[in-house]
Parts: structure tokens; sequence; C-alpha cells
């Protein structure tokens, strides 16, 4: 359909319209949440409001009055509105949420404000042109995830150790970062090594975690972390500390940091270091959080993108006990 350009713009904006509420639909179904995808409109403008007639729902939704009236009869039927009659007019009535519906609008708010997140990141590219935007927008709601992505959010992920089944993701979120922030700087170690972490991380004492969502017995990896031991010195060093994107700002880069710090620890590291690039401000500030302190590498760099070497000291102070 692409291929013809904005004379298939009405039927691709209808199938996109169409997959996303498919997709939503999905979403709420896999939370128990008693609404249809097309109620939200309606739902959200009276739990503003308060009450509204059919005719004003029409005109402050922009949709037309038959239409509006099908729908809120549907929902009157389902328990999540009802009506009040005029005691004026008997003959005027306006429409307001029930009780089901205003526990249904509870229900959903969590569900909202994670998908308002997905949703804003699936548009947050710039174009001149429409149709080139409208194409962007496309790859991303066509890849079958956006109600995962938004269960991703708002389910509890876990640490757990990598295994073969995690390779895939392991390489697509670390590609996903460095081709975001270094496209010119992927080298062929870094293909090599993210195509086989068994050889190039735990084959040579190192060890490999990921933070995953449990879903319906396959693991959903929301974010990747990994420590290279160095036994003769005590030292480990982190790396490869990725989170998908969709998942920014959930606490994962903390919790896979918190992670290796604790395994460290308890196995005697009396040194953690790593590498990153100055222009990587967030990663920077999480770091200094945790105590990484930035010092002159002790040797060059394997890769030309990292112009930042830190440590963080996990000897614990020595009290004196008088």
């Amino acid at each position: 359909m692409e291929q013809f350009g904005v004379l298939t713009l009405g039927s691709r904006l209808k199938r996109l319209s169409d997959h996303l509420f498919t997709q939503v639909q999905d979403l709420y179904s896999q939370c128990d949440i008693p609404i249809t995808s097309t109620y939200f409109p309606v739902l959200r403008l009276l739990q503003k409001v308060g009450e509204l007639s059919v005719m004003e729902i029409a005109d402050s939704l922009h949709l037309s009055h038959p239409a509006v009236s099908k729908q809120t009869t549907k929902m009157l039927k389902e328990g999540l509105l009802e009506k009040k009659i005029d005691e004026r007019d008997q003959r005027r009535s306006s429409l307001r949420l029930s009780k089901k519906g205003v526990e249904a609008m509870i229900k959903v708010e969590p569900v909202l404000k994670e998908m308002k997140v997905v949703v804003e990141k699936m548009t947050d590219f710039s174009s001149d042109n429409f149709m080139k935007g409208l194409e962007q927008f496309e790859k991303h709601a066509f890849d079958g995830r956006v109600a995962n992505k938004i269960l991703d959010r708002l389910t509890p992920f876990q640490i757990i150790p990598f295994e073969p089944c995690h390779g895939e993701a392991f390489y697509d979120l670390n590609m996903m970062w460095l081709k975001h922030y270094f496209p010119n700087r992927i080298t062929d170690y870094d293909l090599a090594l993210l195509s086989n972490p068994q050889d190039y991380i735990i084959g040579k004492n190192g060890i490999v975690w990921v933070a995953v969502r449990k879903t319906n017995g396959q693991d959903s990896v929301l974010g990747t972390i990994a420590l290279m031991v160095h036994s003769d010195v005590n030292s480990g060093e982190v790396l490869k500390l990725s989170v998908a994107n969709h998942c920014q700002g959930k606490g994962i880069a903390q919790t896979l940091l918190s992670h290796v710090m604790e395994y460290a620890e308890s196995v005697g590291v009396n040194t953690l270091t790593l590498e990153t690039a100055s222009c990587l401000t967030t990663a920077r500030h999480l770091y200094d959080k945790n105590g990484f302190v930035e010092m002159p590498p002790p040797k060059p760099s394997l890769y030309e993108r990292a112009d930042v070497y830190m440590e963080k000291s996990l000897e614990k102070e020595l009290r004196v006990i008088t």
C-alpha cells in the first residue's frame, strides 16, 4: 500500500487505527480491564467533566451524533455509564460514569500512564515530511509488540543469569544502543562479542545477567549487564549495560548495576572498573551516583569511543574498636 503514496493515506490511517485498537484491546484483556479500547475518549471526557448529553459528547469529541449514540448505548448496556433524566424536562437526559465506569477508569490509569510513555517514544522522531513520518511510525506500530512493550513497563522484572535463549535479545539491545550513539564506531570486535557472549565473556571468567519479564513461559528481555572478573588482581570490569528504549526510566539500569556490585563484593572483588563516553550523560550520572570515580586509564581502551575510565572501591572500611 505504501507504494501508492498519498493516494492510500486514508486506508493506511485506517489500517494503523485498527491495529492500535487491537493492540490496546489485547492489553486491556491481559490486565483484566473491563472496557473496550474504542470507549476511552468518551470515558475520559465524562471522567473529567462529569455529565454531558450525547450531543455535547459528540461536539466535544468532534464525532457524529449517531456514532456517539450507538457507542454510549453499548456502554449503558455494559453498565459503564448511567443516564440522568433532567427533572425540568423529561425529554432531556445526560450521561455520566456509573460506579463500574469509575472503578474501570481507576484501574486503567496505570496502564494509560505506561501506554503514554511507549507511544511518545514511538513518535519521538523528526521529519519534515508527513508521509515519511507516517512510515516511521508504522514501522514501530506494526512490529507486533505495542501491547508487550506496555506490559514490559507494567510488570515486575527480575535479574537472572544469561542463557542461550537470551542471545538474540542481548545482541539486539546492545546493537541498538551502538547504532543510536556510535553508528560509525561499531567494530568487528563489537559484532563478535555481541554475537557470542558465551565465548567472549562467559568463557573468559565473566558473567552476563539479563533483566526479564516472565510471560507465557518465555523471557521478555528488558536489559543486560556483564562482569569480567580478573581474579589475579581482585578486580572486575562492568560492561554491556543496556536497557530497552521503551523501558527507560523504570530503574532497570540501577537494579542491574546494583546486582553486579553486590555479586562482585560477595566473591571478593575489591575494585570495579568500567569505560564509558563523556557524551553519555545519563550513564555518567548513574555511575557517579553509585560511587564510581573517574581515573586515568591504566591502559589504552579497545574502543575509540570510550574516553572515560572509572573505578569503584568495594573494600569495606576497617573500623578500630577501642
